[in-house]
């Protein structure tokens, strides 16, 4: 116990004698210390919490590539011949990315991400929307009228922070640009 105390004393005396040495290590353990919490956050933000759904290690996502392995996306022909045909899965959703520009009657048209989704797509995962309807299974018939569910943000953030009446069904004008599932 006498050694310890002795190495303590001789270490506090070096720290106030060595400023600069002192700052060096103070600064890598910080930065150590620092790079450590950010690569966990991720890792266990991605790999180990993963989807905040249900049965979220059920989940899979088929794609179809070309030769080189680039992705193609998946055309709603297929997308119905493999729904069809499957014996194996739970249920299939249709899934491609696009980009929204939303209009309405007074701001200006605003662009935001988006997608394009088969009308299942919250039974599947699980989702409900918690204002107004989601997706009916006749909004993917062909020459059915589009459809759109709009985040609670995108639409408060649109009338000025106030969130329509739970009743009130909205019209907007919107304009999609990507891929189409029809």
């Amino acid at each position: 116990m006498k050694n310890l105390l002795q190495d303590l004393r001789f270490a506090a005396r070096r720290i106030v004698k060595d400023r600069w040495f002192t700052l060096a290590a103070v600064a890598a353990l910080a930065l150590g210390i620092g790079a450590n919490s950010a690569v966990f956050t991720l890792v266990n933000a991605v790999l180990l919490r993963g989807l905040p759904l249900d049965d979220a290690d059920r989940i899979m996502w088929i794609d179809s590539r070309d030769q080189r392995g680039r992705g193609v996306g998946v055309s709603f022909q297929d997308y119905e011949d493999w729904r069809s045909a499957s014996r194996t899965f739970g249920g299939m959703t249709l899934v491609q990315n696009g980009t929204m520009i939303i209009s309405g009657d007074e701001p200006l048209p605003e662009s935001y991400p988006g997608g394009f989704i088969s009308a299942n797509a919250f039974d599947v995962i699980g989702v409900k929307a918690q204002r107004g309807r989601g997706f009916l299974p006749e909004d993917d018939k062909e020459g059915a009228p589009p459809v759109a569910l709009i985040s609670g943000g995108i639409c408060c953030g649109r009338d000025g922070g106030r969130p329509p009446p739970p009743a009130q069904n909205r019209t907007c004008r919107f304009t999609a640009s990507g891929s189409h599932l029809g």
